[in-house]
């Protein structure tokens, strides 16, 4: 076997290889989320249904419609969060993180208050 007969069998194979690379590469390009939309800040911590509930019941208080005040976090729960994270010139994120919660439901950072 010469050395060129080699060679014309490792060529395919790294053309192949290389394609292969760059199809990868492309497909995880394409599935990350574009601009700003796809990022979502961290909870720190999950929601319980109570907790949702009474933040749907305040945001309906506070003249944003929450959708049916169910205790579920909906897209419509969402929307509501963010009108009011606009209004109240808090981030806008559409969770009930932390800060939103304090500003949504007055008293919840009082000592002896039970999470």
């Amino acid at each position: 076997m010469s050395h060129s007969a080699g060679m014309t069998c490792v060529r395919p194979f790294r053309v192949v290889l290389m394609g292969l690379a760059g199809l990868w590469l492309t497909a995880c390009v394409a599935s990350q989320a574009k601009g700003p939309v796809g990022l979502q800040p961290a909870n720190d911590r999950l929601l319980l249904a109570g907790e949702i509930h009474v933040a749907e019941a305040h945001l309906r208080d506070f003249g944003v419609d929450p959708g049916p005040v169910d205790g579920l976090l909906t897209a419509e729960t969402r929307a509501a969060v963010r009108a009011y994270q606009a209004r109240y010139g808090l981030p806008v994120s559409g969770l009930l993180d932390r800060r939103t919660h304090l500003e949504l439901l007055p008293g919840l950072d009082q000592p002896g208050v039970v999470r």
